[in-house]
């Protein structure tokens, strides 16, 4: 039986990716929410549509480290190992600033430095002959679509260094129009950077362990960011759903299916390193690639999160 362990499992592209997975009854699925009662709605949702058993959920606040440590000794309680780590939950902030438990900006704390610790502590127990590592990431960290930057003001990420990304005020250089948006494309490069010295790493100690990083692309109806202007808040709700006609934009359900062929099919189980859009292996962004930004930053890391992380 494989362990799968989703966070941000009860909602949107988590929920969806769940769905098709629970379909196997030899998965044991374990959801990490935030939301305890959503979570508990979810696994009994589940249970109902598939038949499997082996669906559980522990409580997960990507914004807490004690959260985080508490998560992972629940984890090791009840299985005996994991496969496969999915790391899907995040947030967008649209306005204003807000913090961790730990005093870090949120964008920043949630959707790179949560799940950096959450990899590190559960690294052990990853099975190290084919355990399987996804990490979301997004487009926006590169050259948004038109459509993104003139509707939404979502700029390319700008990696300025760990110490100002994690400040609650950072990129004050950015208007308050668009630093929330700036916020979330930069922690989404992040993840890239955290995702190929991760996978760096694991070959130079010739683990069987891959990591992919996956772009599920943006998926109208699923209310990533709900706060912001009136304004932004109308296009959310009028134009995102007209907006499936561009490249990038699948429903939440194709982006499900495309994100368990990562996590599952065994034609990836080679596949290490690697980027992609949808269905579609692609190049992430030229400053992706730099190594010395990837250092960087998980010396950073380390440094926020108080871990040493051994690969």
């Amino acid at each position: 039986m494989k362990t799968i362990v989703i966070t941000g499992g009860n909602s949107g592209l988590g929920l969806e990716t769940a769905r098709i997975i629970a379909q196997d009854k030899n998965n044991q699925l374990i959801l990490a929410c935030r939301d305890q009662k959503k979570a508990q709605t979810a696994v009994t949702e589940l249970r109902r549509e598939s038949g499997n058993l082996h669906i559980q959920s522990l409580e997960l606040d990507l914004a807490s480290f004690n959260s985080i440590r508490n998560f992972t000794v629940k984890l090791v309680e009840i299985t005996q190992g994991i496969d496969v780590l999915a790391c899907n939950a995040g947030i967008q902030i649209a306005k204003g600033n807000q913090t961790t438990a730990d005093g870090f900006e949120k964008t920043f704390g949630v959707n790179h430095l949560g799940h950096f610790l959450l990899t590190n502590l559960l690294m052990p127990y990853i099975n190290q002959k084919s355990g399987r590592i996804v990490l979301v990431s997004s487009g926006t960290h590169f050259n948004p679509a038109i459509w993104q930057g003139k509707i939404f003001g979502i700029p390319a990420g700008d990696y300025l260094g760990w110490e100002e990304l994690s400040k609650p005020n950072s990129m004050q250089n950015y208007s308050e129009r668009s630093r929330g948006y700036a916020r979330y494309s930069t922690s989404k490069l992040c993840v890239l950077f955290f995702g190929y010295e991760l996978n760096r790493l694991l070959r130079e100690k010739q683990r069987g362990i891959t990591v992919n990083l996956y772009d599920p692309g943006l998926m109208p109806g699923t209310g990533l960011a709900r706060e912001g202007n009136a304004m932004e808040q109308w296009a959310w709700r009028n134009i995102m759903p007209m907006l499936r006609i561009f490249d990038g934009v699948f429903p939440v359900k194709t982006s499900a299916g495309n994100f368990v062929k990562l996590l599952t099919d065994p034609s990836f189980n080679d596949m290490t390193g690697q980027y992609y859009e949808g269905p579609a292996h692609k190049n992430s962004s030229e400053d992706s690639y730099d190594q010395l930004k990837w250092n960087d930053l998980w010396k950073g890391s380390e440094q926020l999160t108080q871990e040493k992380f051994i690969v």
